[in-house]
């Protein structure tokens, strides 16, 4: 690589890779508002919600990397212009596709980045996120006791009283049925304060009771016992549910797990014109990061004294269309109406025809940029509107005065 190239790649890595990480933050910051609503009665707020957190990172990480492709892109092929770099290197006979060359291999590496993104780290991740969310809404009693609002685990129900100060809850009324030689009974127990203490390895949560008193009322309504004690714990939960399995729809399942159920054999959990639309949406999207270079650098060019700016625009618009087209082809693929292939790699075929054209018109052919030969035939066209409606508006004129 030249040192041309080696400084396009600096200049192209360093503005793709800051998009990336703008275009995270932007993206993580309304789900990190319901990610706080969702961890507001955990027992561990913080490091439930940096779990969560880290769980989506991987999917994000997949929305933005096309889009920091394109815009970084075309933001440094359009500085070139306007500070007539560009120019210059044309001028001392360097073709615009060797110029390409760093734009094609930042596509290459994160073709591969995306590749695995979507095949390994998003379906985990989202699986994990979901886990952490079942988790957290397991143990959400633990805020609730501090809250002082009576609550039912099992066999159990807690009336916390919440008149003390710091972490510390009390009085405490906890009553307790089970069955006892087969005959149903009721341990009630009270206390004056109780502690409430969250283990790190099990997460349990446990009420630390102290001053307090156990009574068993038998099923004839008997007290029996009076049981006293100073201090004295019991667990406050009974034990957690597990989560299901991973797999539960296709968006859970590695790219390799969705190639060895596209007969649907393995998972039935998946339809299979489900499991295989999800499988060719993903291998697309690594491709089409492969032709974004040949469509974002035609649009970042300018030339001439009035260079044009709509090259993000009109790249964020295509972006956009393209992702609303994929997931138009995987629905029609995944509800069987075409068959999964078909809703997929037409419109890959035609973006490449696309990348075709117009990098040949714009290396290899004399004549403006697209864009700014977009440009002009709009303005073409609103000055040809512009005209037809004055005709319009004086022969409508001249037949009103006769």
């Amino acid at each position: 690589m030249g040192l041309l190239n080696k400084y396009i790649f600096r200049k192209a890595s360093i503005a793709i890779g800051g998009l990336i990480i703008f275009a995270i933050c932007v993206l993580l910051m309304e789900r990190i508002l319901r990610i706080f609503q969702d961890v507001s009665n955990s027992a561990t707020p913080a490091a439930d919600a940096s779990t969560m957190i880290l769980n989506l990172m991987p999917h994000y990480l997949g929305m933005a990397i096309p889009m920091a492709l394109m815009l970084g892109t075309i933001i440094t092929v359009d500085r070139f212009s306007r500070t007539s770099e560009l120019t210059s290197a044309l001028g001392a006979g360097v073709s615009l596709f060797h110029m390409t060359k760093p734009f094609i291999i930042l596509a290459v590496i994160l073709s591969g980045v995306a590749f695995y993104v979507e095949s390994i780290a998003i379906p985990k991740g989202r699986y994990q996120f979901r886990q952490a969310v079942h988790l957290v809404k397991q143990q959400s009693y633990a805020a609730i006791l501090r809250q002082g609002t009576p609550t039912t685990v099992g066999n159990r129900t807690v009336f916390p009283g919440n008149n003390r100060d710091g972490d510390a809850i009390g009085p405490v009324f906890i009553y307790e049925e089970f069955l006892d030689d087969g005959e149903r009974s009721v341990r009630i127990t009270t206390a004056e304060e109780a502690q409430l203490i969250v283990r790190e390895q099990t997460r349990a949560v446990v009420l630390q009771l102290e001053n307090g008193q156990t009574r068993l009322v038998t099923n004839d309504k008997q007290v029996e016992g009076d049981f006293e004690f100073d201090n004295s714990a019991i667990t406050a939960s009974a034990s957690l549910v597990s989560f299901r399995a991973r797999g539960n729809d296709e968006r859970e399942l590695t790219t390799w797990e969705l190639m060895n159920n596209q007969d649907g054999s393995i998972n039935a959990a998946v339809d299979r014109n489900t499991n295989n639309a999800a499988l060719h949406v993903r291998i697309a999207k690594s491709v089409l990061l492969l032709l974004l270079p040949f469509i974002a650098v035609p649009f970042g060019l300018n030339y001439g004294r009035n260079p044009s700016s709509a090259g993000i625009f009109v790249g964020v618009v295509f972006l956009v269309a393209v992702q609303k087209a994929l997931e138009l082809g995987q629905s029609l693929g995944a509800a069987g109406t075409v068959p999964p292939w078909a809703g997929i790699w037409p419109i890959i075929i035609l973006i490449a025809a696309l990348a075709f054209y117009l990098f040949q018109k714009s290396a290899y052919k004399m004549g403006q940029p697209p864009l700014t030969a977009f440009g002009y035939v709009v303005k073409d066209a609103l000055a040809w509107l512009k005209r037809d409606l004055k005709e319009t508006k004086d022969t409508l004129s001249q037949g009103t005065v006769s």
